[in-house]
């Protein structure tokens, strides 16, 4: 069983901490899940875990509690899944926080004892297709390595810039200099972005108001960070404002950048970062002046300029998947649907190559799209360095398809892994194993050798939790009846030995390694 351990200087800092509502993440990774996917480039992959393991979710990963947040039945349309911020201190002592938001309301729970601590109320967002989730996203962590020291003779830092003063207080500007764990950003229903103080929930600053984003009314999907910049998108149920958003919240003026995409709805989006820092987009069908359909497009993050594309030869449509970005032998690379099921690798730096059409590899066709289900696609290294990239998907699996490891025959959907090779300068996407059925599979996690995948059901079929061997697809747990209700549009996000998601009815799930009392 899983116990806590505090490092002792933590425990003798704590006092002077609490005292100025400082918040620190102590130690090394702990963990955190700080947006949709854990990452800009939307990975999934929780690099911090070490409880959760092949050997202890058939043995100790077990259903640990629930927790109705709010009232339930809203159904809201977009997607969500909790975030995870752990080792605070707060003046309970140390918490570690999920934190979910339903169409009007941030709530913030003990993820230990499924407790909630606090909640904050805002704006509903509506949208044309019916109630939509507020958008919430966090900065990483602080990291304080207690127990560094300076090496002999080495020079000392230069000091840091003065923290401002609580009445110069702005939206993403922290008072408390290098030590606090910035805040959780918050996108309403009235376009407005908030800053809520983790370990309470309060305005980080009262003198300083929330900063105008998006017009009023715009139903975007979810938000997503990198560096200063927030970005959104606003697609399907958007009935004239279709398009990305990004908002430099470091600009004295707050900076915001908007690419219409006029009648093409963005379907997803992934940021890399290191260098100059892109988003990709993947778009849906239709025709509209300036905008590639159907494709793979690159914008500068706080622009929002476009600078490449790609767009599959042929007929057909683009599933409405989520791509992923990720860093493979110093290659940026980005891993997308193409048309009618299929999914190719791209080059991050020339999307499709001079002709705007060439990927590096593309798959044969997985499943066929079908309309109104989304997938995603996620991103891991094993420990010999291997590159795998995974994908869930909806309907039954196409003949076509060919697998290293087959673990049943999906007929509603399920999860499918490829590897990455490259050999010779030639990369390819070979399909590695093929998971059983699920309904509504959400988006992959990957956690310490384990993949994490939440069957969502539907309204006949109540959700179930799955625990996989992430080289070979194999079941190591499933959830069986422990799960009263279906999800829609949920999210998984791991850390700390438990994984997070919530239901259509706005319950709070967390299954995991229960802490040893």
């Amino acid at each position: 069983m899983r116990r806590i351990r505090y490092p002792f200087a933590a425990m003798s800092l704590s006092g002077a901490m609490l005292c100025s509502g400082v918040a620190l993440a102590q130690g090394g990774a702990v963990g955190n899940w700080t947006s949709v996917g854990n990452d800009p480039g939307h990975s999934g992959w929780q690099k911090a875990e070490t409880s959760i393991s092949k050997e202890t979710a058939g043995t100790t990963f077990k259903y640990l509690w629930k927790i109705q947040l709010g009232a339930g039945g809203n159904n809201a349309r977009n997607f969500s899944e909790p975030l995870l911020a752990l080792r605070l201190i707060n003046a309970q002592g140390f918490k570690d926080l999920a934190l979910w938001a339903s169409t009007d309301t941030l709530y913030a729970v003990d993820s230990e004892l499924g407790k909630l601590l606090w909640k904050k109320s805002y704006a509903p967002v509506k949208g044309t297709c019916g109630p939509r989730n507020l958008g919430i996203v966090m900065e990483p962590p602080v990291v304080i390595n207690f127990g560094a020291r300076r090496a002999p003779g080495a020079p000392m830092p230069p000091p840091p810039p003065p923290p401002p003063i609580a009445s110069q207080r702005r939206v993403g500007v922290s008072t408390t200099g290098g030590f606090g764990l910035k805040g959780i950003y918050v996108l309403a229903g009235d376009g407005m972005i908030h800053e809520q103080v983790l370990t309470t929930g309060a305005d980080w600053a009262p003198s300083a108001p929330a900063v105008k984003f998006l017009p009023a009314g715009v139903p975007f999907d979810g938000v997503d960070m990198v560096g200063k910049t927030i970005f959104t998108s606003s697609g399907e149920c958007a009935s004239g404002k279709k398009g990305i958003w990004s908002i430099d919240l470091a600009s004295p003026d707050y900076k915001v950048s908007s690419y219409e995409t006029k009648t093409v709805s963005p379907h997803g989006l992934a940021a890399a970062t290191g260098g100059d820092t892109v988003i990709y987009a993947v778009t849906g069908g239709g025709t509209a002046d300036g905008v590639h359909a159907n494709s793979v497009t690159a914008l500068d993050a706080k622009s929002l300029s476009v600078s490449d594309w790609y767009t599959p030869a042929g007929e057909g449509v683009i599933a409405n998947v989520m791509p992923v970005a990720f860093t493979y032998k110093s290659k940026r690379l980005v891993a997308a649907p193409a048309k009618n099921g299929s999914y190719v690798l791209l080059d991050g730096a020339s999307l499709g190559g001079a002709d705007h059409k060439t990927a590096l590899a593309e798959t044969a066709k997985i499943a066929k799209p079908r309309a109104g289900t989304m997938g995603s696609l996620a991103t891991w290294q094993d420990a010999d360095g291997t590159a795998w990239v995974l994908a869930s998907f909806s309907g039954p699996v196409s003949a076509d398809a060919k697998f290293g490891t087959i673990n049943g025959k999906p007929t509603h959907g399920g999860i499918v892994a490829f590897k990455v090779s490259d050999e010779g300068g030639s990369m390819t996407l070979t399909p590695a194993w093929l998971s059983g059925d699920m309904v509504n599979p959400a988006p992959p996690v990957i956690a310490n050798g384990t993949v994490v995948a939440l069957s969502q059901g539907d309204a006949s079929t109540h959700a179930r939790l799955y625990v996989l061997d992430a080289t070979s697809g194999k079941e190591l747990y499933n959830s069986g009846e422990s799960i009263s209700s279906y999800a829609h549009g949920a999210g998984v996000s791991v850390g700390d030995g438990h994984a997070f998601f919530t239901t259509r009815d706005n319950v709070l799930y967390s299954f995991g390694i229960g802490i040893e009392h």
